[in-house]
């Protein structure tokens, strides 16, 4: 489950996204250079194959660790895409397709605008079907939503199977686990003549995964702050109430909290100002991360998939050690806070991509060294969860499988 954000303010497109994911499910931050490629060649995506592009752009993902395609990211001609988990009454056939994270990564190496980008999802998912597992340790099969936007345009695009219907945006846009589009489509497949929205969703999932309620909350976070920057973190790190913290579960909150029978975890969290600038947490529990910026040409990460998760499971072991140290919790978080606002200040007032790129890795150093010296004192603190008794049990027991599904943590833990 996720939400995904659009907003036009003061001359500038923004765009943010929540990847909710299992807890335990790593969120990579990775870089992929552009490549070409020979007639013929095939590409293996999550679970099938299908023509490579005789070019691909360079682009930008945040990716569960153990899937092709990515929940989010941009490439170099200022494209981003962020997709939904939708809940339809249209049907699985079982097999295996293409899921809805290869639709996105395939959109973002082969389109260079968001038009061009909408009209692929639908061709692929129409010519193999939008079918596979998308769980991470269980059963999770859905179709998907997308916000698709560039520096000129931006688009909803829904889908139910093989069908679909796309609406544009204008000024300001949230997306959730919910179908949006109803009646106001601006396209949709030939046999679509009706409400998307009443004909294809599955009400009762829907209502279950609290998505209406984050769709309201982040929309209405879009009209706050005093730019676009603090309205898309105003919008990804909001609680459905003010008790929500990492002492409570919470499946309606845009920051999402595990902990509870139904739901999952904000595992990584992204914002652009599309074409100029992005804000990465490279982590999970936006409401405790550190965003900092990313240039087009993003220097400050790379395209080693071992590197990408340490850098997650670093941030993660942190995180956990926290969730159980109110005081020390407190103390970071101060800390944190203004880290952020050092670097974004910066990167925003950046006059290029060069610019932008020198901050961005002043940033990402100094957000290291800060998340080693609370490792290294929390080091020998044992882990504590605090909250109601099954929040402590769900949470003691996800951290004791995290080291069994991840080695490389108590090397990480050992030497930060």
């Amino acid at each position: 489950m996720c939400d995904t954000v659009f907003l036009k303010r003061d001359g500038k497109s923004w765009f943010g996204k929540n990847s909710d994911r299992s807890p335990n499910e790593a969120h990579l931050l990775i870089r992929y250079g552009g490549q070409k490629h020979s007639t013929g060649e095939e590409l293996k995506t999550t679970y099938i194959s299908v023509a490579q592009a005789t070019e691909t752009l360079p682009v930008v993902l945040m990716k569960p660790h153990w899937i092709w395609g990515a929940e989010m990211g941009y490439n170099e001609c200022g494209l981003n895409i962020g997709n939904e988990a939708l809940f339809t009454n249209a049907g699985h056939r079982g097999g295996n397709g293409l899921i809805g994270m290869d639709l996105l990564r395939l959109a973002l190496e082969r389109s260079r605008t968001a038009e061009e980008a909408w009209k692929l999802i639908v061709a692929l998912a129409v010519e193999y079907g939008q079918e596979g597992n998308c769980g991470y340790g269980k059963n999770f099969r859905y179709h998907n939503g997308y916000l698709i936007a560039d520096g000129k345009s931006a688009f909803i695009l829904e889908t139910a199977g093989k069908h679909w219907a796309v609406k544009e945006v204008r000024k300001k846009a949230s997306i959730s686990n919910c179908i949006s589009v109803t009646d106001n489509y601006d396209d949709a497949d030939a046999e679509t003549k009706i409400n998307f929205k009443r004909r294809y969703e599955n009400a009762l999932v829907t209502k279950i995964a609290g998505a209406e309620a984050r769709r309201k909350a982040t929309y209405a976070a879009l009209g706050t702050g005093n730019n676009g920057f603090e309205a898309m973190t105003a919008a990804l790190r909001s609680h459905a109430s003010p008790d929500v913290d990492v002492t409570k579960a919470s499946t309606s909150s845009a920051c999402m909290h595990a902990g509870n029978l139904f739901g999952d975890q904000t595992t990584g969290s992204y914002i652009a100002e599309i074409g100029k600038r992005y804000f990465v947490t490279g982590s999970s529990f936006p409401c405790m991360s550190v965003y900092k910026p990313l240039s087009v040409k993003a220097t400050a990460i790379g395209s080693c998939e071992k590197d990408a998760l340490y850098f997650w499971l670093k941030r993660e072991l942190l995180n956990r050690k926290l969730m159980g140290n109110p005081e020390i919790r407190a103390e970071y978080l101060e800390k944190a806070r203004a880290l952020e606002k050092k670097y974004v200040d910066r990167a925003l007032a950046a006059a290029d991509d060069s610019a932008v790129d020198k901050v961005s890795l002043e940033a990402f150093a100094a957000e290291e060294e800060l998340v080693r010296k609370y490792l290294r004192r929390l080091r020998e603190q044992p882990f504590r969860f605090e909250g109601n008794a099954y929040f402590r049990y769900f949470w003691k027991k996800k951290t004791s499988s995290l080291y069994n599904e991840y080695p490389a943590l108590k090397e990480i833990e050992a030497n930060p």
